[in-house]
């Protein structure tokens, strides 16, 4: 490693944002590329750069001067990138396992059901507060912890959890107006 980035990791683990800066304006566009290059969409590269260089500044105190910067922001790109593969494959699959346990049969009856099952979820979603939809949506369709809701959206677990409770009540009262059947399958699919 050059003397020069030597001395933006000793003055970056100092807190030096002028340092910080130098080294995005090095490295973000060969991060950047490297996200592509595992076949990520533009914008999933970018955010996962954006997210490379967040952990490089709340970890500079951790960083060795002696070791290679540029092979630290590799390895850290290529842990977020594999963490975003895990958790897309685990919402995928779990939306595949939701939708499996509601699609109907062949039968005429059952996919009206499903398509007034379907329209009653999503009326009920756009009448949800703009928050708790968001929550909701964030739990249940992207399959994120309450933990990451909270973080992404900057509020407590705490409101995390009530904006969910509320958004429950909001359907099992829509549901409730329905029938029965519709009630039980939904139910299993929701809560």
């Amino acid at each position: 490693m050059s003397q020069h980035l030597k001395e933006l990791v000793c003055r970056l683990k100092e807190g030096d944002k002028m340092a910080f800066d130098e080294l995005y304006g090095l490295f973000h566009k060969k991060i950047y590329l490297f996200c592509l290059n595992y076949g990520l969409s533009q914008m999933d590269a970018e955010e996962i750069t954006q997210e490379v260089f967040v952990k490089l500044w709340l970890y500079r105190n951790t960083l060795d001067s002696e070791k290679s910067i540029n092979s630290y922001l590799y390895k850290i790109g290529k842990n977020v990138i594999i963490d975003e593969f895990k958790k897309k494959i685990k919402t995928q699959a779990t939306q595949e396992y939701q939708m499996s346990l509601i699609m109907p049969s062949n039968n005429v009856e059952e996919s009206m059901d499903y398509l007034d099952l379907k329209n009653l979820v999503e009326e009920t979603l756009m009448y949800l507060p703009e928050r708790r939809r968001e929550v909701f949506e964030l739990s249940r369709i992207k399959g994120l912890s309450h933990k990451e809701i909270a973080e992404e959206l900057g509020i407590s677990t705490k409101t995390v959890e009530n904006h969910l409770n509320l958004a429950l009540h909001n359907f099992r009262a829509a549901l409730q107006k329905t029938n029965v059947l519709c009630y039980a399958l939904v139910s299993y699919f929701i809560f």
